[in-house]
């Protein structure tokens, strides 16, 4: 029988001098990581995010620097790290070695081939070694393609934002930089992108977006002008979540958490306007409150394109909540840790909401006359955050239950333990 956890969640025992700790950003550190490999000189950081991921990543790192050149293969297992196995993918097609990048069940049913054609194209020794198009990969990496002279590289954007970053980062390991061309009309997660390139101009290399398709970048990476990771707003928006389904509302202070955020997920700050929370910004994070019980009656839409990693949290929000609302922009959340479209759909449906889900548009739509009756514990399919954004529910519902809880471990390892106090 698989393990569970009853969650419980009351504002009302929340203090104004107390803080909430967040986790610093995944999505950062991993980043930050991978630079600091390339960099001649390695630098520090601080701050650096305690997930699972973030670990793993640091632990391939080393094997990584340990195996260099080496003529034996060497085998490494990204487990469920859609951004490990990315940025992987590059950085090793150009460090010399033999390589095999493999990882879960579900990873190799997470599409890679844009990424890995567009490597190719760049001279990159890269094979499929069980299904085309799949991982794992099986790739004879190489510092010499570097020397290529003004290389350009052209690129699918559509599915997924990690691909464009994967590939940017290494563009400083061409003497002459590199031109990255981005294919699509419908580019994802673009926040991401912009993520990517501030972190490098943050360590020396010029990035510079010719226009909404072409992105140019070279230099050195050298140490970054602030080595402090930020908190993560994506693991924010779950207390935003929390604090919007109470009925008596309460204030929440969260940490290292910026107005001026690389991070895109600060949407939320808007966003949940729309749900009575108020947002102030202080020097050393935020406060965040729930100033009116007056929340939107009219239908409202959120598109989830450049913010896909809040799209549960809205949909549960809402649904626990009573209020019309459509999920649009979720193509990509089917090529999450899970299918994320899937999974939110049958675990609300599931607990009495009344969601429509149409195929031809890929989108939600919450009805909002549903009446939430938890009886069962919720399926979280291996998902960080489908644990954590249903959690949410437990400030307005009692016998909220949910299964598999130490999933929350791949970005916010201390979740329950945090909102136990």
């Amino acid at each position: 029988m698989e393990n569970t956890i009853a969650v419980s969640f009351n504002t009302e025992i929340l203090e104004d001098d107390k803080d909430v700790p967040l986790p610093s950003s995944k999505s950062i550190s991993n980043r930050l990581l991978v630079m600091q490999y390339i960099a001649d000189k390695k630098f520090n950081l601080k701050n650096i995010s305690t997930s699972d991921d973030t670990a793993l990543m640091r632990s391939l790192l080393e094997d990584i620097s340990d195996n260099e050149g080496s003529t034996d293969e060497v085998e490494l297992n990204v487990n469920n790290a859609g951004t490990i196995m990315r940025f992987l993918t590059a950085l090793l097609s150009f460090t010399d070695g033999e390589w095999v990048l493999t990882g879960s069940e579900r990873m190799k049913n997470r599409p890679i081939s844009p990424l890995v054609e567009a490597l190719r194209s760049l001279g990159a020794n890269i094979e499929y070694v069980e299904q085309p198009n799949y991982p794992p990969l099986r790739i004879s990496g190489s510092r010499e393609l570097c020397k290529t002279q003004n290389p350009v590289v052209e690129i699918d954007a559509t599915l997924s934002s990690q691909f464009i970053s994967a590939i940017m980062m290494v563009a400083p390991l061409f003497p002459t930089g590199l031109h990255i061309v981005l294919n699509g009309a419908n580019k994802v997660s673009v926040p991401y992108i912009q993520m990517t390139a501030s972190l490098m101009r943050s360590c020396g290399v010029r990035v510079e977006f010719i226009d909404n398709n072409n992105i140019f970048a070279e230099g050195r990476y050298t140490a970054p002008e602030n080595n402090y990771v930020e908190n993560d707003w994506s693991a924010a928006s779950y207390f935003y979540a929390f604090l919007a389904l109470s009925p008596k509302g309460g204030t929440i202070r969260l940490p290292y958490l910026h107005e001026d955020s690389i991070q895109g997920d600060k949407i939320i700050a808007e966003w949940f306007e729309d749900f009575g929370i108020e947002t102030v910004f202080n020097s050393d994070g935020i406060v965040i409150t729930k100033t009116s019980a007056e929340i939107f009656h009219s239908p409202r839409s959120y598109d989830f394109t450049h913010h896909p990693d809040i799209a549960q949290t809205i949909a549960v929000v809402c649904s626990g909540l009573g209020l019309e609302a459509r999920i649009t922009g979720i193509h990509s959340l089917r090529h999450k840790e899970t299918d994320r479209i899937d999974a939110v759909y049958k675990e609300l449906v599931r607990l009495g909401a009344n969601v429509e889900y149409h195929a031809k548009n890929e989108e939600l739509h919450i009805v909002g006359e549903g009446v939430l009756r938890p009886k069962d514990a919720i399926h979280t399919y291996g998902d960080h955050r489908m644990a954590m954004s249903f959690a949410a529910l437990s400030a307005r519902y009692k016998n909220i239950v949910i299964e598999n809880p130490e999933v929350v471990s791949k970005s916010f390892p201390d979740f329950w333990k945090v909102i136990s106090k």
